[in-house]
């Protein structure tokens, strides 16, 4: 359904279409409202082969059993629509996330929990991962949650602290 109204439109707003997605220029024609959310939305990597690897090897995003993650932000849709009046534009989204349904994130976080130990998590409270000696995991999967915000200075926040902790060899 979604998939058929998104053709209807391009249909009757070609102009409209081909300013927004094709024609040179299209990035002076166009705003991005980006919508993000601290929800505890969680899914699986694995390397295999889909569709969206063309059947190719490549990495493949799965359900986390117990999850729901929803490719729509609850009123992201209702405040692009206003912007989209107010500012005389149109209101379009993601491919993956409008006409597929897949919701889509450009902070993938987590996966190596911070432990006391090697029972309790991956990396130590200095991200020094247990029994691998000089072994540190310095980025975004040491943080446990999304924080709802660009986590990039978050994560610089957390590597200079991990760097205070390296001791220097003498």
């Amino acid at each position: 359904m979604r998939l058929l109204k998104f053709i209807g439109w391009a249909l009757t707003h070609p102009i409209d279409f081909l300013k927004a997605l094709f024609l040179p220029g299209w990035a002076h024609n166009v705003t991005i409202l980006l919508v993000m959310q601290h929800a505890d939305n969680r899914m699986r990597f694995r390397i295999g082969r889909s569709l969206f690897t063309l059947f190719r090897t490549g990495m493949v995003a799965d359900e986390e059993p117990g999850y729901e993650i929803n490719a729509q932000v609850k009123g992201s849709h209702e405040v692009t629509r206003e912007f989209a009046k107010r500012t005389n534009g149109v209101a379009l989204g993601s491919i993956g996330e409008n006409l597929l349904g897949m919701p889509t994130t450009a902070h993938i976080l987590g996966g190596a929990p911070i432990g006391k130990n090697a029972d309790e998590g991956l990396v130590d409270e200095s991200f020094a991962v247990h029994n691998y000696e000089g072994l540190y995991i310095i980025d975004g999967s040491i943080m446990p949650a999304n924080p709802g915000v660009n986590p990039s200075l978050t994560i610089t926040a957390l590597a200079e602290y991990a760097m205070s902790k390296v001791q220097s060899k003498k």
